[in-house]
């Protein structure tokens, strides 16, 4: 399949929407592997660094009215340091830090606190859950055993989180807000992600020791279903091959945009709901992978590295897969876009 791209200054951004801004991190320091916290226009113009301090090399967390950003930086003290700024640059905000890790920050649906994951001491990889409250600068501990990473406040302020069992699997789990009535739900899963609606949960598995499939569940862990079953072709010994992964939803609910190695390196693909009707959106030589959907769902921003000699750029194209066009062009490599509201 060939699918042509256009540079900006060849394509009509007529049928944009341009509410909003599009959020990524990018190696923008000359002869240095730091990230730096970006924003630019929908046309890739405006491309400008929004804080001096650098991120971790991981997906920055927008805040559910599109104002506020949590990133990780890790200081010259070897410190994993948890904050949040707002999107035009201002109030920055320590909020925790520790030696080990400190992050993997989600955010209650009001937006009036956020649940982390830290390190709980100098001597394990093990992880707390803790709750931070904006209002009042307070954080509390909520699960202080086991490996735990958050995975979403839910519409009834539950939190779900991770709990790793070894390198492969994790089992998923629910809590009120205040660290009780702890549930343990009927899935081994991760990169799990909520339907808009909340009554879906989307998330990767693996089955057989075979290789990562996505499946949809209803939000209690039933009416667990496989959606995908392709894998890559290639095997190195001792390692699970590469399947499907990254799953983000669609506004409507109604189709899940994802990543899939099925020929043997990352293409977006598409599919409805209920797994019918895929259809790969991206075919180049190089890696096309960490796909999020524009708010009006019209669109998918997503990183490439289409040209093998030049590193990651971010990429937009229509819901559809059509007019797929870069929109940073820059010598170090630019990823995980994300679209976040006007400044």
């Amino acid at each position: 399949m060939f699918i042509a791209t256009f540079s900006c200054e060849e394509m009509d951004f007529g049928w944009l929407e341009p509410e909003s801004k599009i959020l990524f991190i990018s190696r923008r320091t000359e002869g240095s592997a730091d990230w730096s916290l970006m924003t630019m226009n929908w046309d890739g113009s405006e491309q400008k660094k929004i804080v001096d301090l650098t991120v971790r090399c991981s997906k920055p967390v927008v805040s559910h009215d599109g104002d506020r950003i949590l990133f990780v930086h890790y200081s010259e003290k070897n410190i994993y340091e948890l904050y949040v700024i707002n999107v035009d640059g201002t109030n920055l905000t320590f909020i925790d830090s520790a030696k080990r890790f400190c992050g993997s920050a989600v955010w209650a649906l009001d937006d009036s606190r956020i649940c982390y994951s830290r390190s709980r001491n100098r001597n394990t990889d093990d992880r707390d859950l803790l709750l931070y409250h904006f209002d009042i600068d307070q954080k509390e501990s909520l699960v202080t055993s086991g490996n735990n990473t958050p995975v979403s406040i839910t519409s009834k302020n539950e939190i779900v989180f991770c709990a790793q069992n070894d390198g492969l699997t994790s089992d998923i789990y629910s809590m009120d807000m205040d660290g009780s009535n702890i549930k343990r739900l009927n899935l081994e899963a991760c990169n799990l992600v909520y339907s808009p609606n909340g009554d879906r949960i989307a998330f990767c598995s693996t089955i057989g020791n075979d290789c990562s499939h996505i499946f949809v569940s209803d939000s209690d862990g039933s009416d667990k279903q496989q959606l995908t079953s392709n894998c890559s072709p290639r095997v190195w010994p001792g390692w699970l091959r590469d399947g499907n992964g990254s799953p983000c939803w669609t506004p409507d609910g109604s189709k899940i945009v994802f990543v899939s190695w099925e020929d043997e390196d990352p293409e977006i693909h598409i599919m409805d709901s209920d797994g019918s009707n895929q259809k790969k959106l991206t075919d180049t030589d190089g890696r096309d992978e960490s796909p999020s959907v524009s708010k009006n769902g019209k669109y998918i921003l997503y990183s490439s590295k289409r040209d093998m000699d030049m590193n990651a750029e971010i990429y937009l194209m229509k819901i559809n897969g059509r007019g797929q066009i870069p929109l940073s062009d820059y010598s170090g490599a630019d990823i995980y876009p994300q679209e976040i509201s006007s400044e």
